[in-house]
């Protein structure tokens, strides 16, 4: 399979689901929780956008995630239909804004999970290094940032299949420390 193709598949995927449940996805939550949610994907960006981006920053996007912004341009993810959520993967548009730490050191802020940013390093990708996806704390800056050891499209894929759970965390409870870590 080609880089930037799971992308396609999976967002087809999970708009077919959203279609059979009429706009809603039922879901297993950790513990045993069940939840109703939903999804909203933007418009896709236009490549003469996307270029100028590009152009702007001074780097290269990597093609998995191009891919992703001229499919979506952003979207949101497992929404309560009532009450929203914390899960966002910003349009092009509004990274700039978003991405307010350090902004000429080569990383993009990309997404908003539950007070974690997935951060995109374009330096590491520019230099051909695939696995350039970073996670870090909402307050965090970016070189505190803990790599991810994925690109954006094994990111994407994984966070749907785990439903919207934060998976790059579960490494860190194990049995010997889960119910002292979650209460």
């Amino acid at each position: 399979m080609k880089q930037g193709e799971v992308i396609y598949k999976t967002i087809c995927s999970l708009k077919e689901r959203l279609h059979e449940g009429n706009g809603l996805l039922d879901i297993q939550l950790q513990e045993g929780y069940r939840a109703k949610t939903t999804c909203k994907f933007n418009i896709p960006a236009l490549a003469e956008d996307l270029l100028s981006f590009q152009k702007g920053l001074g780097y290269k996007l990597p093609e998995d995630y191009y891919n992703f912004l001229t499919i979506c341009n952003g979207c949101s993810l497992f929404d309560h239909p009532q009450y929203g959520g914390e899960a966002y993967l910003y349009p092009w548009q509004d990274i700039a804004q978003f991405t307010y730490e350090e902004p000429d050191e080569g990383y993009l802020k990309i997404a908003y999970i539950y007070q974690d940013n997935i951060v995109i390093n374009l330096n590491a990708y520019n230099e051909g290094n695939n696995n350039y996806l970073m996670v870090k704390g909402h307050t965090e800056h970016f070189h505190e940032a803990r790599p991810l050891m994925m690109n954006f499209e094994l990111w994407f894929d994984r966070f749907i299949m785990s439903q919207g759970e934060k998976f790059w965390n579960w490494p860190l409870y194990n049995a010997e420390n889960y119910y002292r870590l979650r209460g």
